[in-house]
C-alpha cells in the first residue's frame, strides 16, 4: 500500500513539474481565440509539421491558413491574407495558476498599413493584464516575436504614408527591441 501511494505521489510530482510545451497550448487554444481556426485545423497543422509536410489547412472561412514555425516554445501562423499570430510561452519567476509558464501572443492586421496587438493569457487561457508585463511603446504599430529567444521587436513610425503627403519623401522607422527578464518585458 505505501508503494502504491509512494508512487501516485511521485507521479503527480512529475507531472507538475513537466513543461507545456507549444504544441499542448494549440491543443487546448479556446476556439474563441480565431473562431476561423478550429481545434481540428490545429491538430492538423501540428500534425504536419511534425511529418516535415505544409502545414496548411482551410479555415472554416474557405480561406488558406499556414503554421509557418512551431517549436517546444514558438509558434507563428499566417491566419489569412491580412493577419498573422505568434505567440511565445516565457518562463515566470512567480507561478501563475500554478504553472511556471505564461503565454505571449502576438497578433499583427493590415495589408498595407500593419498593425499589432500583445496578450498574455494563463496556460489555462485566463486572459492576464497586459500592463503587468510590459509597458507598450505609445507609438508603436507592429510588434514581432522573435523565433529564437524572448524578444520583442516594436517598430515605431513617424510621419504621413507618402501616398497621403506628396511632399514627404519617406517615413521614419524606430525600432525598439526589449526582452524578457522573468517578469517584465523590458529593454536591455
Amino acid at each position: 500500500m505505501r508503494k502504491i501511494i509512494f508512487l501516485l505521489l511521485a507521479m503527480i510530482c512529475l507531472d507538475s513539474f513537466a513543461q507545456t510545451t507549444m504544441r499542448d497550448v494549440l491543443r487546448t487554444m479556446p476556439d474563441s481565440m480565431v473562431p476561423y481556426l478550429s481545434a481540428n485545423n490545429l491538430l492538423d497543422m501540428i500534425d504536419f509539421s511534425d511529418t516535415n509536410m505544409d502545414a496548411v489547412v482551410t479555415n472554416s472561412l474557405g480561406g488558406r491558413s499556414q503554421m509557418n514555425k512551431l517549436t517546444d516554445d514558438f509558434v507563428s501562423i499566417h491566419l489569412n491574407e491580412s493577419s498573422d499570430l505568434t505567440m511565445r510561452l516565457l518562463h515566470v519567476d512567480t507561478p501563475v495558476d500554478s504553472a511556471q509558464q505564461i503565454i505571449c501572443m502576438v497578433c499583427t492586421y493590415g495589408t498595407d498599413i500593419r498593425e499589432s496587438t500583445i496578450s498574455f493569457y494563463s496556460l489555462k487561457w485566463k486572459s492576464l493584464p497586459v500592463s503587468d508585463y510590459i509597458e507598450l511603446p505609445e507609438d508603436m504599430t507592429v510588434a514581432t516575436l522573435s523565433d529564437q529567444d524572448a524578444q520583442l521587436t516594436f517598430c515605431s513610425e513617424n510621419g504621413l504614408d507618402a501616398r497621403a503627403n506628396e511632399e514627404q519623401k519617406e517615413i521614419s522607422k524606430q525600432l525598439t527591441t526589449l526582452n524578457w527578464n522573468g517578469r517584465f518585458v523590458k529593454e536591455f
